[in-house]
């Protein structure tokens, strides 16, 4: 079973504006902070990147069951907290395309 996940305007973090939507090309590991639904049938999914503590704001869509562009898991199924490795690329328009997720696995 999922985690509840608001849309923008009923979410309770007052926190989602300060996510960036410029992701750095090329791979990186970030967390899943949280999610909200968007207007366009997308998931807007948040993710601090480990390294530099830059918090990046990701969409998935509908049409590709919540899951990036080139492959990864549904991430309205994901638990937040968790680890992934990401690898995004700019857009035409300037947002960062998210395209691969990777579970890392903890370090025991």
């Amino acid at each position: 079973m999922r985690e509840p996940i608001y849309g923008l305007p009923d979410h309770p973090s007052n926190q989602l504006g300060a996510y960036r939507t410029d992701a750095p090309d090329g791979q990186w590991t970030g967390r899943l902070d949280d999610r909200a639904w968007g207007k366009s049938a997308n998931l807007f999914c948040y993710f601090t990147d480990i390294v530099s503590a830059e918090g990046y704001r990701l969409s998935v869509f509908f049409d590709k069951e919540y899951r990036p562009a080139d492959g990864g898991p549904a991430m309205d199924l994901e638990p937040l907290g968790r680890m992934f490795r990401i690898t995004t690329r700019q857009g035409k328009k300037g947002l960062s395309r998210f395209l691969i997720a990777e579970p890392v696995d903890p370090v025991a």
